[in-house]
C-alpha cells in the first residue's frame, strides 16, 4: 500500500499566508479598538444619568436642590478646595471654602449610588477604596472621581435644583484644565479650543468628546463643550453664543462664551448662565 504523504507549506506560502493574517489583523484592530471605546462611553453615559437619579432623589428628599454643601462664597482666588484631606473625615463647614467634590460625595455619604459609579472606564481612575462610605465626606484622591460637577458657591450663580434650566450642564466627564493637566498657560485656551481637540475632556480617546449630564436627567455625548445656555448681555441684542461647560467667561462679556479656565482653587463665574464643571 502506498501512503501519501502530505505536501508541506513551502516558503513563500508560508510568508504570503503571514502577510495576509497580518493585513487582516491591521484592519480589524482599529475596528475592535473603536467598539470597545464605544462601549466605554455607553458604560460611562450610564454612569452620569444614574448619579443624576441620585441628585434627583437627593433634592427630593429635602433640600429642593442637587448637593451644595458649603454656601455661597465671595469670589476672587482661592474660592474652591478640591479633594481636601480634612474634608475626608471631618464634616466640612456649612462657611469655609466650598468643595464640588464634597457637594459630589453627599449622595455617595447618602448610599444613594456608590463610588463605582462615578469612574469612568475610558479612564484609568479606579472607585474610591471607602468600605463604609458613610463615615466619609469626601472622595480620597482625583483617581477616584472622573468626573466634574458644576460650581454652585459663587454669588453669580443660583443654586441648581429640579426646578432649574432642563438644558443647563451639570455634569460632565472630567475638566481638561483642571483634571486633565491642561492647566496654566499651555496650551492656553483659546489654542486649545481652536485645535483639533476643541477643549475636549481628555476622558475619551483622542479627546473625541464628553458625556454631559444635562439638569433634566437626560446624558449626551457631545463632540465640544459649548453646551450650555445662550445668555444674553445686558444692552445686548445678540445671544453671546452657547456658554463653554469647562471655562468661565468675563462679566456681560458678549464675545467668546468660554473666555478664563479654572484651576484647582479658583472658579469665578461670570453671571447665571455661566456653566463651569470641575474637576
Amino acid at each position: 500500500m502506498i501512503v501519501k504523504r502530505s505536501k508541506a507549506f513551502t516558503l513563500v506560502e508560508l510568508l504570503t499566508t503571514i502577510a495576509i493574517i497580518g493585513a487582516l489583523l491591521s484592519i480589524l484592530l482599529p475596528s475592535l479598538s473603536r467598539v470597545r471605546e464605544e462601549t466605554k462611553r455607553t458604560v460611562c453615559a450610564s454612569n452620569e444619568h444614574g448619579i443624576g437619579q441620585a441628585f434627583y432623589i437627593y433634592a427630593q428628599a429635602g433640600p429642593s436642590v442637587f448637593p451644595m454643601i458649603a454656601q455661597v462664597f465671595e469670589g476672587g482666588t482661592g474660592n474652591m478646595q478640591l479633594f481636601h484631606p480634612a474634608d475626608r473625615t471631618s464634616q466640612p463647614s456649612t462657611t469655609g471654602i466650598p468643595s464640588p467634590t464634597v457637594d459630589l460625595w453627599a449622595v455617595v455619604r447618602k448610599s444613594y449610588t456608590v463610588p463605582k459609579q462615578f469612574i469612568c472606564p475610558s479612564t484609568p481612575d479606579f472607585p474610591d477604596p471607602a468600605r463604609d462610605t458613610t463615615v466619609y465626606f469626601d472622595f480620597y484622591a482625583s483617581r477616584h472621581l472622573s468626573y466634574a460637577y458644576q460650581y454652585q458657591h459663587d454669588p453669580n450663580r443660583r443654586t441648581i435644583g429640579v426646578a432649574s434650566e432642563p438644558t443647563f450642564p451639570v455634569l460632565a466627564d472630567s475638566n481638561p484644565y483642571i483634571k486633565g493637566g491642561l492647566s496654566g498657560a499651555s496650551p492656553t485656551l483659546q489654542n486649545d479650543r481652536n485645535s483639533m481637540w476643541r477643549g475636549n475632556s481628555v476622558n475619551h480617546t483622542e479627546r473625541e468628546g464628553q458625556n454631559i449630564l444635562f439638569q433634566d436627567g437626560h446624558v449626551d455625548f457631545e463632540r465640544g463643550p459649548d453646551v450650555g445656555l445662550s445668555g444674553r448681555v445686558a444692552g445686548v441684542q445678540s445671544s453671546r453664543g452657547r456658554d463653554n461647560c469647562y471655562s468661565t467667561h468675563n462679566v456681560n462679556n458678549p464675545v467668546d462664551p468660554g473666555t478664563a479656565k479654572p484651576t484647582a482653587t479658583t472658579c469665578n463665574l461670570g453671571d447665571k448662565s455661566d456653566a463651569c464643571l470641575v474637576p
